[in-house]
């Protein structure tokens, strides 16, 4: 895929994995983020989030909207979009969920499973700022481009780990969150 050519996210529904049922909680504390995608005049965009700077986990990070799995959920979809009405007042009703991602496992002990859905617009998002600093709406494009891809490592508790960057102007995009938009721009260059 060129830096200037994107399918559709109608297109990618096709690629997408089917929603799972549930994670394997041996794997971590089962999770789900809530990936976005806003059509706008000239393509998609994404909606993210910086993560208040107060928060145990991730504070100031860019993330997806989502959490863990409560009790009273029914299913990762309803997590999903549970956390993103909590974090960002997303209305579940301008939600059209069209699959799901591969599973990632965070260093600090999440298993989340990625939800893929189109938000119809227009919308009003507030953040909540107990677990948002700011929504961030990001093109689809720079983010799905490889050419903005790359892998680093670092060094945590002695061991070596491999982690996904993405190279964007304003937001520094690694590890959980960059790890989940590769595997939608692989999907939306196979699409």
């Amino acid at each position: 895929m060129s830096g200037d050519q994107i399918s559709t996210p109608l297109n990618l529904a096709s690629s997408l994995n089917a929603i799972p049922v549930s994670l394997n909680s041996a794997a971590g504390r089962p999770a789900a983020v809530l990936v976005g995608l806003v059509q706008n005049e000239t393509g998609w965009d994404v909606i993210m989030t910086k993560r208040a700077s107060h928060l145990a986990h991730h504070a100031g990070q860019i993330s997806f909207p989502g959490g863990k799995v409560d009790d009273g959920d029914a299913n990762l979809t309803e997590t999903a979009l549970r956390e993103a009405n909590e974090e960002i007042g997303l209305d579940a009703q301008h939600v059209e969920v069209i699959g799901a991602l591969d599973a990632v496992t965070s260093p600090v002990g999440f298993v989340v499973a990625p939800i893929v859905a189109m938000v119809k617009v227009p919308t009003e998002l507030v953040a909540a700022p107990d677990e948002v600093e700011e929504i961030i709406i990001l093109s689809l494009q720079h983010l799905a481009n490889p050419a903005h891809h790359r892998r680093r490592s670092y060094m945590r508790a002695g061991e070596k780990r491999e982690i996904w960057v993405i190279e964007h102007p304003d937001h520094y995009l690694w590890g959980l969150s960059a790890t989940i938009l590769v595997d939608l721009a692989n999907r939306l260059a196979k699409s």
